[in-house]
């Protein structure tokens, strides 16, 4: 999508501090981080949300967090999702937020 700021990191146009990267999925830093570790896990093909993916990226997603967490280190970590007006890209993501407490809001 031309106006999408998620796309435009996968394509290199805009810069981020990528930390992963597999065929069909993206890892990079949160500018705004809530967490210690706090990544964002994105499709490189734009979809709108979870709502659109049909389980295609969903699967791959967590299977990708798995890794990130052993590599990492973390004995725990959270997923986010948010869908439709929730979002604040309109790019499906997950955010990957390691060693935060049960308590804490994100």
């Amino acid at each position: 999508m031309e106006d999408c700021i998620f796309c435009k990191i996968i394509s290199r146009e805009v810069p981020s501090q990528i930390e992963k990267e597999t065929d069909n999925l993206l890892v990079f830093k949160e500018i705004n981080p809530a967490a210690t570790v706090h990544l964002l896990i994105v499709p490189k093909k734009h979809i709108k949300d979870v709502t659109e993916d049909e389980g295609v990226n969903w699967a791959s997603i967590g299977k990708l967090a798995t890794t990130l967490a052993k590599e990492k280190g973390l004995k725990s970590f959270r997923m986010v999702h948010n869908a439709g007006g929730a979002a604040a890209v309109p790019h499906m993501h997950v955010h990957f937020l390691g060693e935060v407490a049960k308590d804490r809001k994100v």
